[in-house]
């Protein structure tokens, strides 16, 4: 009982709010004479053969030392485990507790913080494992989850990823030569190879008004544009804006009249697809605690027709872009343009330019855009120049003639300080610092719930009702319809449950069905960063790529399991569960996902810790229980009740499915 108190007091200690401590453990690797500190968010960690442990050291053996408390309201006994490829040390409030030959311990946790630190070495012959997990009598065997650590952040802590972050999402070698410094071929960091949007056929998509009001200062019209201020006056804005309405044919204002019906379905999509998650509605005023992308100026950027298409193919201008695909149906895209059209009331005043000038004037702009008819004419420092006087220029607080970024103190900081170093890190990366990375830049957590956070989606009850409330309900709830997006799945053990292959297929948007079809929300495609994130999120769970090959499916025990999932003396799966096309039997609220996908989903070692205890990974799961002590089951007829070996029955059946 005293480890299950400490356990529930562990997520509510986790994110207090105290200037001394934060999430996670700090982490340093050091190779070859180099060092770089971190966080991380497990006691874990995978580098395969080859590769360099982070982005700023070098490649080969390695050491990596992770530092982090677990507090606790009072004693506790838990076990500890370690698995491990390579060297390993830790220890717990200073006594040494596991390593090599040690791989399991069991250890009274003090009253109050006590600290682990974990010691790992890799002489880089063989991929580099790491994963520490934890037990005890309440609950199985399980990662130390993200929510039990936190550690005192060393100054500076999270500065240099942020400058290399910045220094390629804001394209600064789109002006400045960076000669070596960045590979040629499209290696090393993903993010050099993003690019800002073409502005082929800009006429039909772009109103002038919008281009010229952008040009002069975009964080007018969007307080988290990326886009810099171009110091050019009201006269040469307009006259770029001119010039790119010569490009491409001119849209063709369909006069439609939409429906309070129509528009209301779309307000209704915009609260369920979770659009409502990373914008405000068109029409918001005031301040919004989220620091969402406002939608004010849409009707002021967009033809409807441009809408549409931007809708339904977001990165057909921009493969980079943040804008992920829902894959849109032309009934949704229509309602959805309707609410934002019919929302959008601010508007911006018609411009008349000279497109001649407007030409000559955009030849700055191709630095970054490709512009047909238009070639890039920089006059920027080379990089190497550049870092010699960072105080200048873009990185100035007053940039001048500079593109203006509006760079906070603590981003210039950041620049600044990556900008200091040898920029190797330019041409190499690794799996899980990309992941990190574009989590936090495609804002993934506004719709997840990750490491015992809520998402902004979960905190959006009223403004999600009252859009909903407004959109027409249909005429009879049955039970193959949609349900509202109530149980959106969270990020923290992804990198754990589910198989790299189908999980990047999945975030690009090219698996070939949804996994959840009665809820009205659905996952969108992020396209290019797909992959990586997948590869990323494994990595950081201290797993490869790929689980070791499974023998042939065991017939015998394929038939144990199929009587395991039935109804007919088994744990009755098929209640909730549909299987290949055998629909659930008898769904309460709503169905679970069909058990035909699991083994293709699903890594083996998490399926059977889900079907051990369902709610230690996820507290609001439906999912019940069936093993009270996680050795056996009630079915002790089957098995002798063995609860592994009945887990691993269901495995073998499901893999058998044809």
């Amino acid at each position: 009982m005293r480890t299950l108190v400490f356990l529930a007091a562990l997520s509510s200690f986790a994110f207090a709010d105290t200037a001394k401590t934060e999430p996670g453990l700090a982490v340093t690797y050091t190779a070859v004479g180099k060092s770089d500190t971190t966080t991380s968010r497990l006691a874990a960690l995978y580098v395969p053969k080859g590769a360099p442990a982070t982005p700023f050291v070098p490649a080969g053996p390695f050491k990596a030392v992770f530092t982090g408390d677990i507090d606790s309201p009072l004693r506790a006994d838990v076990t500890f485990f370690v698995k491990a490829r390579g060297q390993v040390k830790v220890s717990i409030n200073g006594a040494a507790a596991l390593d090599d030959k040690t791989t399991e311990k069991s250890v009274q946790l003090s009253k109050g913080a006590n600290r682990v630190v974990v010691e790992f070495t890799s002489d880089g012959t063989q991929d580099a494992q790491l994963q520490l997990d934890w037990a005890s009598k309440e609950f199985p065997r399980e990662p130390v989850p993200p929510t039990a650590w936190t550690h005192v952040p060393s100054p500076g802590e999270g500065k240099l990823r942020e400058g290399r972050m910045l220094f390629a999402t804001r394209h600064c070698t789109a002006c400045h030569d960076a000669g070596n410094a960045v590979p040629k071929d499209g290696t090393g960091m993903p993010e050099l190879l993003s690019t800002a949007p073409d502005l082929v056929d800009a006429r039909a998509r772009l109103r002038p008004g919008w281009v010229a009001a952008w040009v002069q200062n975009p964080r007018v019209l969007r307080h988290n544009a990326t886009m810099p201020a171009l110091g050019v006056t009201k006269e040469q804005a307009a006259d770029i804006a001119s010039y790119l309405a010569t490009l491409g044919t001119p849209a063709i204002e369909a006069a439609i009249q939409d429906s309070p019906e129509v528009i209301g379905a779309g307000g209704g999509l915009f609260a369920n697809l979770g659009c409502v998650a990373c914008h405000t509605t068109p029409n918001f005023e005031g301040k919004d605690d989220h620091a969402r992308t406002p939608l004010n100026y849409v009707a002021a950027k967009f033809t409807r027709a441009a809408l549409t298409e931007f809708l339904k193919m977001p990165s057909m201008h921009n493969p980079w872009t943040r804008m992920p695909n829902f894959r849109l149906t032309d009934t949704e895209t229509g309602q959805l343009s309707a609410f934002l059209l019919s929302n959008a009331k601010a508007e911006l005043p018609a411009v008349r330019g000279d497109a001649a000038r407007g030409k000559i004037a955009a030849a700055s702009c191709a630095a970054c855009h490709t512009i047909p008819g238009v070639e890039k004419s920089i006059t920027a420092p080379t990089l190497a120049a550049a870092i010699k006087s960072p105080a200048k220029g873009c990185l100035s607080a007053q940039p001048g003639k500079a593109p203006d970024f509006s760079f906070t103190p603590a981003q210039r900081e950041a620049l600044t300080a990556f900008l200091a170093t040898d920029l190797v890190s330019l041409k190499q990366d690794t799996f899980a610092d990309f992941a990190e990375r574009q989590i936090r830049h495609m804002n993934c957590t506004a719709c997840h719930p990750r490491d015992g956070r809520q998402s902004t989606f979960q905190q959006l009850d009223e403004e999600i009702s009252k859009l909903t409330s407004d959109a027409p309900k249909p005429a009879e709830q049955t039970e193959g319809s949609t349900v509202p997006p109530t149980a959106i799945p969270q990020l923290t053990w992804l990198g754990e449950k589910l198989q790299p292959g189908w999980m990047g297929s999945f975030i690009a948007g090219a698996a070939p069905y949804k996994p959840r079809p009665w809820l009205a929300s659905r996952m969108p495609g992020f396209g290019a960063p797909g992959v990586g994130i997948a590869n990323g999120l494994a990595h950081q769970h201290g797993l490869p790529l790929a689980d070791a090959p499974e023998p042939a499916a065991d017939k015998a025990r394929a038939e144990i399991g199929e009587k395991l999932i039935s109804a007919d003396g088994g744990f009755n799966c098929v209640q909730c569960h549909g299987v290949r096309d055998q629909a659930p039997t008898a769904v309460f609220e709503a169905p679970g996902i069909n058990l035909g996908y699991a083994t293709e989903r699903l890594r083996k070692g998490y399926f059977h810790r889900w079907l051990l205890a369902p709610l230690r990974i996820d507290a609001e799961t439906k999912m019940p229980k069936f093993s009270e002590d996680g050795i056996t089951t009630q079915l002790s007829d089957i098995l002798g009740g063995k609860a592994a070996d009945q887990f691993d029955a269901i495995w073998q059946s499901l893999r058998s499915l044809k």
